[in-house]
């Protein structure tokens, strides 16, 4: 597989290897920013879909012709420098289903080593805790037990089911109460976070967390590759879903990459913006 991309911005252009392109982003350590980062990431078709319904199955996923190996390493490499996941319930209830693309990072087996042996030569733990936003507790137990061997919180709003709370703390995960109501607040979801020690927490969940992130201002950084390809649909999934942001977010370009060799060499762009001040 070659290992190259083009680097376009910032300059000066010139090609660079794919593998660790997004380690080098050491997001553990940014300097002077003591509470940590959140961060996203999506793989997107040039008509903005991420997702799309999955024959046979309840659940969307990722359209294969935008799906590619290449976007899945650098979703790793991002997923090694988190101290916590934030995901959803949906999730957890496709992966009891057996219809979940695949284990939470970092990935098992020999494609992902390097990434769990550099996760511990930094000091950090072996896998990444998880963090649940749920305003249903739908979450299946015998997915949580599936990982067991994380610390899983769950954010829920105060006026969560108190029987579908009982449920999820006898299956192990953490119950944290972050937003009025039943649904989950962005800000005081990872004030919670931070109070728990976390400072960089990747989201890998679906449109409806980003857009409770996007709303209340707390996403700092996106990164998103956009596949060259055009899917359409009826059906489908983009990046942020609930009512219209205003003021819309602006975030500032940070790098751009332009990936040959992806998608039957189609070829994709690998692009990181920052929401605000941009990130070290």
């Amino acid at each position: 597989m070659n290992d190259e991309v083009l680097q376009l911005y910032p300059p000066p252009t010139q090609g660079v290897p794919l593998s660790r392109l997004y380690l080098e982003h050491p997001l553990h350590r940014i300097s002077g920013s003591e509470s940590g980062l959140v961060y996203s990431n999506f793989v997107s078709s040039l008509d903005g879909r991420i997702a799309l319904p999955r024959p046979g199955k309840v659940s969307h996923g990722v359209p294969p012709s935008i799906g590619n190996a290449r976007d899945w390493r650098l979703y790793q490499e991002l997923g090694a420098q988190a101290d916590v996941l934030i995901t959803s319930a949906r999730y957890y209830r496709q992966y009891a289903r057996g219809e979940a693309q695949d284990q939470l990072p970092v990935g098992p087996g020999d494609k992902f080593a390097d990434l769990r042996q550099w996760r511990l030569e930094q000091g950090l733990s072996a896998q990444p805790d998880i963090a649940i936003f749920s305003a249903s507790l739908d979450i299946p137990a015998s997915a949580l037990q599936a990982y067991a061997e994380r610390r899983v919180h769950v954010l829920t709003g105060a006026e969560a089911d108190t029987g579908r709370v009982a449920a999820v703390r006898a299956a192990g995960a953490e119950v944290h109460f972050a937003g009025r109501g039943r649904s989950v607040d962005g800000a005081a979801a990872v004030s919670a976070l931070r109070a728990l020690g976390y400072r960089n927490m990747y989201v890998i969940a679906g449109s409806s967390v980003l857009h409770t992130l996007l709303r209340d201002g707390v996403l700092q950084r996106l990164y998103l590759s956009f596949a060259h390809r055009l899917v359409a649909g009826e059906c489908f999934d983009t990046l942020a879903f609930g009512p219209e942001l205003d003021p819309a977010p602006a975030p500032v370009l940070r790098s751009l990459f332009y990936d040959a060799h992806a998608t039957q060499s189609l070829g994709q762009l690998l692009t990181c913006y920052d929401f605000g001040s941009p990130a070290p």
